[in-house]
Order: C-alpha cells, then sequence, then structure tokens
C-alpha cells in the first residue's frame, strides 16, 4: 500500500512539473523588469530575460514541433514590417525572423540572426520592450516567439534595410493603420496585433491601446 501511495505521489509531481515548465514558457515576456545587455557593431538590445534567454530544445520539450522568433521593431508608434516573396503566405507582410536553428543559444538569437539575413548584418540598436509566445497550427504546434525592439528615432533616420531574396519590400506602417485590419498580414503579426491574449502586451509595448 505504501509503495502504491509513493508511486502515486511521483507520477502526480512528474506531471506537475510538466505543466509548470508549459505555463512558464507560455507565460515569458509580459514582464521587462530583468533584461540584459546586448549589443556591439552589428546592433543588439535589450531584452527581458525569461524569453529571450529560453532555447529552442525548452520550447520543443513542451510540445512545439516547429520553433521560430522575430523581431517586431518599432519607433514612434509606427512598426517595421517587409513583404513576403516565398510561396508560404506570398505577399502578407511580417517579421524579420525565421526558424530555430540548432546552433542558435537561445531564442532572441534566433531572431537577430535571421534579422541580419534578412536586412543585412547591421541592425539598428534596439531596446526589447517586450515579448511574446504565439502559437499556430491545427494542433498549437508552431511556436513563435515576437520580441517587440524599439529602436529611437535617430537610429531609424539612419538606417536602410537591404533585403535579401525572401522578401520584396519593406514600409513602417502607424499602428493605427494596422489595427483597423485592411493589411495583408503574416498569421504571427496578425496573432501578435490583433488576437488575445497577445495583442494586449504587444500593443502596450509598441505604444497602442488595447480596447
Amino acid at each position: 500500500m505504501q509503495w502504491a501511495l509513493d508511486k502515486s505521489r511521483a507520477a502526480r509531481a512528474a506531471s506537475f512539473t510538466a505543466a509548470g515548465l508549459l505555463l512558464v514558457l507560455v507565460g515569458m515576456g509580459t514582464s521587462s523588469s530583468r533584461q540584459r545587455q546586448q549589443g556591439g557593431t552589428a546592433g543588439g538590445g535589450e531584452a527581458p530575460a525569461e524569453l529571450h534567454s529560453a532555447t529552442p530544445a525548452q520550447l520543443r520539450s513542451s510540445g512545439a514541433e516547429k520553433v521560430g522568433a522575430g523581431l517586431l521593431l518599432t519607433c514612434g508608434g509606427e512598426v517595421l514590417l517587409l513583404q513576403r516573396t516565398s510561396k508560404n503566405n506570398f505577399g502578407t507582410w511580417g517579421l524579420p525572423g525565421g526558424n530555430a536553428d540548432d546552433t542558435d543559444a537561445d531564442l532572441l538569437e534566433v531572431a537577430t540572426r535571421e534579422a541580419r539575413e534578412e536586412m543585412g548584418p547591421h541592425l539598428p540598436r534596439f531596446q526589447v520592450a517586450d515579448s511574446v509566445l504565439t502559437k499556430r497550427g491545427k494542433r498549437g504546434q508552431k511556436h513563435y516567439v515576437v520580441f517587440v525592439a524599439r529602436i529611437s528615432p535617430e537610429e531609424r533616420a539612419s538606417w536602410r534595410p537591404h533585403l535579401n531574396e525572401e522578401h520584396s519590400a519593406w514600409r513602417w506602417f502607424p499602428l493605427t493603420e494596422l489595427l483597423a485590419g485592411n493589411t495583408a498580414l503574416h498569421p504571427v503579426v496578425e496573432l501578435a496585433l490583433l488576437h488575445d491574449p497577445w495583442r494586449r502586451p504587444v500593443l502596450a509595448a509598441v505604444g497602442g491601446q488595447a480596447g
């Protein structure tokens, strides 16, 4: 009887541990109280410690089959989006970002590496104001982290993206225009800006009002 009780307690503890990891990963990025510096000549910034330092392996252990990350660059109530040329979601406006590689140390590295590949090696200096973990797919198996990255007006004025073949155009969109719902957005951007629970922290970080 004692053996059976101990076995039951162990099973409940394992269940609570797995559930706790998933809740931590889903809830990451809603607090910006802890930050670390990242920078250099190629550009970089500060980010909330929990989500940016999470690894792709951690997301996969919580059920993700596909893991990615991107930067939502913002300045003065506007956000930078890129128009896609790839077959999937052709013509939509999305983030600089992409899928995680085995060599990526953490999710912020995924986002910055992909941004440099798509917009040139020299990114503007930025500060990550917040980050959210979006989930897509029939089973919620596609996990993508959006880092809301603020840049200064001076950085914006002195920097221009140099796009690779994955995108055909770039544009700074007023947030109000995107919230009107008339722009063809990539599904990740649509989730981050228009759908709860992601839109509230994202809009707050960009400077908009979540109604």
